[in-house]
């Protein structure tokens, strides 16, 4: 159940992007870097939400890779303030990788070949 209300969390938001881009598109008054801006937070959110939906079910590598998507996002707010001409490249960038890797763990996960392993725990001396 936690898997399938992933999915549909990971749908929301490309959805949500895609909505949001068309906004700026359409809107006179939005730039493109307030407009990222506001999908980088409602992505941290749905990411972090996805993380802890599925946290226990996913490999640690899934777990690892969501929070290095998480950490790049926070990132791209010190981008923003310090270099703001690499914040448009690099958020798309950021959520191209995000995007492309939900789906392919949406499909790893349909195969049924995404799932942590009982035994791979860090074993200690």
């Amino acid at each position: 159940m936690r898997e399938r209300l992933n999915t549909s969390i990971q749908s929301a938001s490309l959805i949500l992007v895609a909505a949001g881009l068309a906004w700026v598109v359409w809107s006179n008054d939005t730039t493109i870097k307030d407009m990222l801006t506001y999908l980088i937070i409602l992505i941290l959110v749905i990411e972090a939400l996805s993380l802890y939906l599925i946290g226990k079910v996913y490999p640690e590598s899934h777990t690892t890779f969501k929070s290095g998507i998480l950490a790049s996002l926070l990132i791209l707010f010190g981008i923003k303030i310090m270099a703001p001409d690499f914040f448009v490249p690099l958020t798309i960038a950021v959520f191209a990788i995000n995007f492309m890797y939900n789906f392919y763990t949406n499909g790893k996960r349909r195969q049924g070949t995404f799932k942590r392993k009982p035994g791979a725990k860090l074993k200690t001396r």
